[in-house]
């Protein structure tokens, strides 16, 4: 990975922030890549900051990728944090490795209690473990990994396959490169900058709402946005699936109250202070093996890194996080079963049935050449 800074206008003022991935695939393409929730993604700053990535892509020919919890789903988003978080490297790794290549052969399918039994009283079962998911992780980033990521939770029971490293690369469906396909108020506010669409009063952080009511709080805000915009109210009512007076009704009380009242009654919570670059480092700090406490994850050095990238890209409104706001997201995490699953590394996550038979197509076996 590179580390480029990419520069644009915001408000008539020049900046430049740091994508977070930019480098070369296996082909040589150039690519940068951005990630995190939807919600904030859609904000007119990051807007403008992906426009920027998207155009320089373009001008060194590469690829512009846009990853949410839109686009990327649940299930693949949890096994790839499942694997991430095992790439780390630790002593014994090199030596354990070369002894687990020799007994699990290109293409056979096994799971990683069986590997790990063929190698029982040579190595602490722990260590044999971790080099088997961190040769694991290492293979899915190659393009060597044979298993539906979609369709299957990894664990120590579910069968796995490894390509040879001469293999072609098995390459996952591209991410978009917008989100402005899904948001046409955006595409409508762009389309007429000379209409005001602000509101006032108090926002809402929808990810913190049940699927259901996230939903209705988008389909409302949207059609709010849009006549906000300069959209005609009878054909958004009609395009949204409600009365002409109820869209009515919406829009005059979110210009006095702000976004919370496109929110179901009775289902929002105060929405949090905290920047969502913290969120998301502490997500991925709490989904750690190593189970960090609260305040470790409070002081831990990659919340003072996201901070200083922060700081560095002129926002001023990013405040470092008290103990207190972290305590409070992370109850907001543990709520989460799928998430306390992988940090308590729990044989499987919920899931629903899926067949045995779509975990390798059979012609990718046949290209395994045994070792």
């Amino acid at each position: 990975m590179q580390k480029r800074r990419v520069g644009y206008t915001f408000e008539g003022k020049p900046y430049d922030y740091l994508p977070d991935a930019v480098g070369m695939l296996s082909d040589g393409t150039f690519f940068i890549a951005e990630a995190g929730m939807e919600d904030d993604k859609l904000q007119e700053r990051n807007l403008v900051k992906a426009e920027a990535a998207r155009r320089l892509a373009r001008i060194r020919r590469g690829v512009f990728w846009m990853g949410t919890e839109r686009t990327l789903t649940r299930q693949r988003h949890y096994n790839l944090v499942f694997l991430h978080a095992r790439r780390k490297t630790f002593p014994t790794f090199a030596e354990i490795v070369l002894a687990v290549q020799e007994i699990w052969p290109w293409g056979e399918v096994a799971s990683v209690k069986e590997i790990e039994s063929r190698l029982a009283g040579r190595w602490p079962t722990n260590l044999v473990e971790a080099a088997i998911w961190k040769l694991v992780g290492d293979s899915l980033a190659v393009g060597h990994l044979l298993v539906d990521l979609e369709q299957h939770t990894l664990d120590r029971h579910l069968p796995l396959a490894l390509l040879p490293p001469d293999a072609v690369a098995l390459l996952p469906p591209s991410l978009p490169d917008t989100l402005l396909a899904d948001s046409p108020m955006v595409e409508v506010a762009a389309a007429l900058p000379e209409q005001s669409t602000s509101m006032v009063g108090s926002t809402v952080d929808a990810s913190t709402l049940p699927e259901k009511q996230r939903e209705q709080f988008h389909r409302n805000l949207r059609a709010v946005e849009l006549v906000l915009a300069g959209a005609s109210q009878t054909s958004v009512a009609k395009e949204a699936g409600m009365a002409c007076s109820t869209l009515s009704r919406l829009i005059q009380r979110t210009r006095e109250k702000g976004q919370i009242a496109c929110a179901p009654r009775g289902s929002y919570q105060r929405k949090s202070t905290m920047h969502p670059a913290f969120q998301e480092c502490i997500r991925r700090l709490y989904l750690l093996p190593t189970r960090l406490s609260k305040t470790a994850i409070h002081e831990h050095t990659e919340m003072q890194q996201v901070a200083a990238r922060l700081s560095k890209d002129s926002d001023t409104s990013a405040k470092y996080p008290s103990y207190d706001q972290v305590r409070r997201e992370i109850l907001r995490l543990e709520s989460e079963p799928e998430l306390v699953a992988v940090r308590e590394q729990a044989k499987s996550l919920p899931r629903s049935r899926s067949s045995p038979s779509r975990l390798c197509s059979p012609f990718r076996l046949q290209r395994c050449s045994p070792r």
